[in-house]
């Protein structure tokens, strides 16, 4: 058995495999790695690939980030998410699964070791077929030396019909849907068929107009124009009465099932009744429309101690995209430490910012 890896490894046989691959969604394939090296000009990929002869058995998705504290130390990370768990070949009985996964995560432990990475985290992708097919899972992250930092996330079955799914959609949230109507305001949407370099561009003037500054490195806009062009994502442009385009999201698309991965709104249009309400019951009709499967709005956040104390904006963010149905999942994700250091040091100082949420009162408990 040999680890190859990636740059070693042609990246159409890596995405073959993931087209194939049950464990395997978009966050495993090459696209993805792109994606996030385009997020830090510092990232590296040392992803890899196991091979038994010339044939390939699992691959590893591995970015190594600089980590938030600095100290020119690294986290094996991808953006502010965790890496997807490794994805084997189909039809590998239980045993077999668990001694790959074991090999596999020595041979990132040693890319940790030489590499200065002192902070690990994984994830369970839950629109993996195999994942969706019977999701009742439990974590396979213990045995492998990792500390628990699960969460849900809230998963759309875009088979229900129309009217059911509406129905599920918190009772606040179709009233402000429907003033948004009212309103006249309208989504356009924009795929590898009709998506030009205008109305990408518009997208980005809106999450920068969002963001209060021009963010991301050009790579990782060049990567996700990329996406679009070539079917992977989708993007959602919402217009007011006048024609103008004032909030955006783009949703991966893969294996016919979509993820929530960046939406923007223009602030001075924020206050509109419904505006981003709308935009989303838009983006899960065009989905349904176009029989994808299931739709991952993302995952639920809580006010506790886990790998990171979340702040009341994300508190909220989260609170919004729970409130369109669908089915809480787990999100089984770990965590492991490579440094004693590190440890003591991260965990005080979200112990310390935990604490302070609770003395101003920030802790939203509404979930």
């Amino acid at each position: 058995m040999d680890f190859v890896p990636f740059h070693k490894i042609d990246s159409a046989q890596w995405d073959d495999f993931c087209l194939h691959s049950d464990d395997a969604w978009f966050r495993h394939t090459s696209f993805a790695m792109r994606f996030c090296l385009g997020l830090n000009s510092s990232n590296e990929n040392l992803s890899f690939g196991v091979f038994e002869g010339s044939k390939l058995v699992a691959i590893a998705p591995l970015i190594k980030q600089p980590i938030a504290e600095g100290n020119n130390s690294f986290e094996f990370a991808m953006g502010g998410d965790p890496v997807p768990f490794p994805a084997f070949q189909n039809g590998l009985s239980n045993s077999q699964s668990a001694k790959l996964s074991k090999l596999i995560f020595e041979k990132i432990d040693e890319l940790a070791k030489a590499n200065n990475v002192i902070y690990s985290r994984f994830f369970i992708d839950p629109l993996s077929t195999g994942f969706l097919g019977d999701f009742q899972k439990i974590s396979p992250f213990l045995k492998l030396g990792y500390n628990a930092i699960s969460l849900t996330t809230n998963i759309l079955d875009l088979s229900l019909p129309e009217k059911e799914m509406f129905k599920n959609i918190r009772d606040s949230y179709q009233y402000d849907i429907r003033s948004a109507i009212e309103l006249d305001l309208a989504v356009d949407f924009f795929d590898k068929s009709n998506v030009s370099d205008e109305i990408f561009k518009t997208y980005k003037d809106i999450y920068f107009s969002a963001a209060g500054k021009e963010v991301g490195t050009p790579e990782r806009w060049n990567v996700t124009r990329e996406l679009i062009k070539q079917g992977q994502a989708v993007l959602a442009l919402e217009k007011n009465k006048e024609g103008k385009f004032i909030s955006g999201v783009i949703a991966f698309t893969y294996k016919n099932n979509a993820y929530y991965a960046l939406g923007a709104t223009i602030p001075d249009f924020k206050e509109i009744n419904g505006i981003s309400h709308l935009l989303q019951w838009e983006i899960i009709k065009y989905l349904k429309a176009r029989n994808f499967n299931h739709y991952d709005l993302g995952r639920n956040v809580y006010p506790i101690i886990s790998d990171e104390v979340y702040t009341p904006k994300e508190l909220s963010i989260s609170f919004f995209k729970s409130g369109f149905g669908g089915e809480i999942y787990p999100l089984i994700r770990g965590e492991k430490f490579y440094s004693a250091d590190y440890l003591i040091k991260r965990r005080s100082n979200l112990s310390q910012k935990f604490i302070e949420n609770i003395k101003i009162n920030l802790c939203v408990t509404n979930f």
